[in-house]
């Protein structure tokens, strides 16, 4: 195979793999219906045709497809490789034709195929390159050509010339549908694939933004936050012994505290730092955890856990990532606000994933507080989606209150464990 790539080496840009390996299963039917015409002449029409010289032909056509389907294995071949491997399928067909009555042989359209693989394959020159080359074929064979000696009469000779246009006919176009449909449908798939790269590659320039952001504001913040806690420490040993200062100095105490970390946590986030992430922790304790924390931002929120009995203090497990935490805090921000009076936070467990849904019994989406996705949503949804989860927000059923509301899931991949 070295040897081969060695030889038929041809540099420049590569065809696609697979339009490669179509064009050699249309060239292995093209050379099938080759067989089946010849043999219809042989034994059907009982023609007198060299058959040792178009064994010769079919026999070299065979081993280029097979010099193709090595070159395949061996890395793919360049475009210009593939414009000549066309362009010898052409001259095979143009000898064939040759030996079997030259352009009177209604098969003769089949030098059409190639420039058809070539226009819908190739770029404009080679196509228009093989376009000659076939053309050129076609008008050589309009003088030089061994007449088809069949012994029928003049008006069988008509009607099996209009047979043979017609089977011909269907050769081709079954050869075209096949191999142009899978194109087309090849070429849709990747100018999709292509519209999904740009638009996350904005949605990422627009997140790293974002992100930027964050870490300046995070940083501009750390100074006036030391300096309001250092105020706050010397408030506390000034003030050490007043029972009407002490509570509210030491619970404004642990709110700069709980700002500082979630600043803290806000900076690792931007810089995209993931050393914080801890061992895999049940999913129950987790969720524990995480309302605990989010209980202490709002001390007046009603939340209702409906936890699936599959969940226990063990299993199943989930990655210790502060950012699935702050997703979960996000949402549950969302549905603070518009009810802070009933929350519903609902927990499944699915063969991979953890099923987490948070409803509201807010005005829905007529509020206008649902509209669009919003920095913190979109942020959670792109997090998700890197981690392979997902984020849907839609209509709360009414099982929490007659009122509509907001449901908002998540799905959060299971730790292995």
């Amino acid at each position: 195979m070295r040897l081969i790539s060695r030889l038929f080496r041809v540099d420049g840009e590569l065809l696609p793999y697979l339009a490669q390996q179509r064009l050699i299963r249309v060239r292995a039917t093209l050379i099938l219906g080759e067989c089946l015409g010849i043999g219809l002449l042989t034994w059907v029409l009982h023609a007198r045709l060299p058959l040792l010289s178009l064994a010769l032909i079919l026999g070299l056509h065979v081993a280029l497809n097979g010099i193709a389907w090595l070159r395949l294995r061996t890395g793919g071949a360049a475009l210009t490789e593939v414009t000549l491997q066309l362009a010898v399928d052409a001259a095979c067909i143009g000898a064939l034709v040759y030996l079997t009555g030259g352009y009177a042989n209604p098969f003769i359209s089949l030098l059409l195929v190639p420039l058809i693989l070539a226009a819908v394959t190739l770029p404009p020159l080679h196509a228009w390159g093989m376009a000659i080359w076939v053309g050129g074929l076609y008008t050589v064979l309009m003088r030089f050509y061994q007449p088809l000696q069949i012994q029928v009469s003049a008006e069988a000779a008509v009607d099996l010339h209009l047979s043979g246009m017609w089977l011909n006919f269907l050769l081709t176009a079954a050869l075209v549908a096949a191999f142009a449909g899978r194109q087309a449908a090849t070429l849709r798939l990747r100018d999709a694939e292509l519209a999904q790269a740009r638009e996350q590659r904005l949605r990422d320039e627009q997140l790293f933004a974002l992100g930027l952001q964050a870490a300046t504001a995070a940083h501009d913040l750390a100074t006036p936050m030391s300096s309001v806690r250092i105020t706050l420490d010397e408030l506390r040993r000034d003030y050490a012994g007043d029972d009407e200062l002490d509570q509210p100095l030491a619970l404004l105490a642990g709110q700069v505290a709980r700002m500082q970390a979630v600043l803290d946590r806000l900076g690792d986030s931007a810089r995209g730092r993931s050393d914080r992430v801890g061992p895999p922790i049940a999913a129950q304790v987790w969720l524990a955890r995480t309302l605990e924390r989010w209980g202490l931002m709002w001390p007046q929120a009603r939340v209702t856990l409906d936890l699936d009995p599959e969940l226990n203090p063990k299993q199943p497990l989930l990655a210790d990532d502060p950012a699935l935490e702050a997703i979960l805090v996000v949402l549950l921000n969302n549905a603070a606000q518009v009810s802070p009076e009933a929350v519903l936070l609902r927990a499944r467990v699915l063969p991979q994933d953890l099923f987490l849904e948070v409803i509201d019994r807010g005005g829905g989406f007529d509020s206008g507080k649902a509209e669009g996705w919003g920095v913190g949503l979109e942020l959670a949804r792109a997090t998700l989606e890197r981690i392979g989860g997902s984020l849907e927000i839609g209509a709360s059923e009414a099982g929490i209150s007659s009122v509509g509301g907001i449901s908002a899931s998540i799905r959060l991949p299971l730790a292995s464990g």
